[in-house]
């Protein structure tokens, strides 16, 4: 039986007059709702809590990838390295546990995929090192109450939750993929937006990511386009840069030069796709087969055993987030050959001062 896809529901509604008059409908209804809900937060009909320690919401007006979780954990780190005790909340997409179930990623503790979530568990693997928790709830208030009085974290960094009213935050960073910007897009389900662009006046700052992928004219364009729904944000420019390639069988590390030239496959189940395949492509990889699976897609035997099969032993090429949601027996069903692309944001100009002056100015305020 052929899983739901609301990508493909919402293209065949487009192929129609009268599909596309109920998408724009849908979407009237949706910006409308989110509209009414953040004027009640706003009026204090509806009352926003909290925590004793700073919050830093780092989120998006679209749905996909804009490139959050690079920024949270470049952040997190910095924070890390400068002596203070950052955690990280995460709602935990797909998690197999009732969502405001508060579930602690942190040194000494052992936790399964099905009560983490995918992305949880990236992200602590990626922040473990610099012993930065990661907290798991759709009640970001009891997740942040967690933190800060279990772990004792004195900063925290909520990665998505830019709609999230319920929770007060010190300071809102926005981040646009420079390759899908929202003057060419509309409001969900008729496009990717989650609310109207002038929820970007909420930000003290916008990150425009992925700038490597578009012309310098285009992000000057967007930029302009933000200046009229945030005249007082900071808006700074990065762009993401692979890394290394990790080998998870051997949990080492693999030149990134290594594939230059040769074929390979893809396999990603992201809200963004292109860009993770545009990055394979620039760096002269000869991509002869490419998976794509919904975002946040847990892997099944036999989507990897499939998979295994039709590479034909070439290299097969996935991302952090996807890797997190291979099955147990991953290595059994897909040998060798399994490279997980590291990818890390880069900040062009002083973007990197201004940013951590705004995230860390947002916790030092509360002291």
């Amino acid at each position: 039986m052929t899983a739901f896809s609301p990508e493909k529901t919402r293209d065949r509604l487009r192929s129609g007059v009268a599909g596309r008059l109920l998408l724009r409908l849908m979407s009237f209804a949706y910006a409308g709702g989110i509209a009414a809900r953040r004027l009640l937060y706003k009026k204090g009909v509806l009352r926003s809590r909290r925590l004793p320690v700073p919050v830093v919401c780092f989120g998006n007006i679209s749905s996909g990838g804009t490139g959050k979780t690079s920024t949270v954990v470049t952040a997190a780190m910095e924070l890390a390295r400068s002596g203070r005790r950052p955690a990280v909340l995460l709602r935990g997409y797909k998690r197999r546990v009732p969502p405001a179930t508060v579930t602690i990623l942190a040194k000494g503790r052992s936790v399964a995929l099905d009560s983490a979530g995918d992305e949880a568990l990236m992200l602590y693997r990626l922040l473990e090192p610099a012993g930065v928790p990661v907290v798991v709830s759709s009640d970001r208030f009891a997740s942040g109450t967690a933190a800060a009085t279990e772990l004792g974290a004195d900063i925290l960094l909520m990665d998505d939750g830019f709609q999230h009213f319920a929770l007060e935050r010190d300071a809102d960073i926005a981040l646009v993929n420079a390759t899908a910007p929202f003057t060419a897009d509309l409001v969900l389900p008729a496009g990717n937006l989650r609310e109207h662009p002038s929820g970007l006046a909420r930000a003290k700052a916008v990150i425009i990511t992925h700038c490597e992928q578009v012309t310098q004219d285009a992000v000057d364009a967007l930029r302009e386009d933000i200046r009229r729904f945030a005249p007082n944000a900071e808006i700074i420019e990065s762009m993401h840069s692979p890394e290394t390639f990790i080998d998870p069988a051997s949990a080492s590390q693999v030149d990134l030069n290594a594939l230059k030239g040769r074929q390979a496959v893809a396999l990603s189940g992201i809200g963004d796709p292109d860009s993770f395949e545009g990055v394979l492509k620039k760096m002269k990889i000869d991509l002869k087969q490419i998976w794509r699976y919904p975002d946040h897609h847990a892997y099944t035997d036999e989507e990897l055993a499939s998979a295994q099969q039709a590479r034909a032993g070439l290299p097969l090429i996935t991302t952090y987030k996807d890797f997190a949601r291979f099955p147990a027996g991953w290595q059994d069903l897909l040998g060798g050959g399994v490279l997980i692309l590291s990818v890390k944001i880069v900040f062009l100009c002083d973007g990197w001062k201004r940013l951590m002056r705004i995230v860390d100015g947002a916790g030092r305020s509360a002291d």
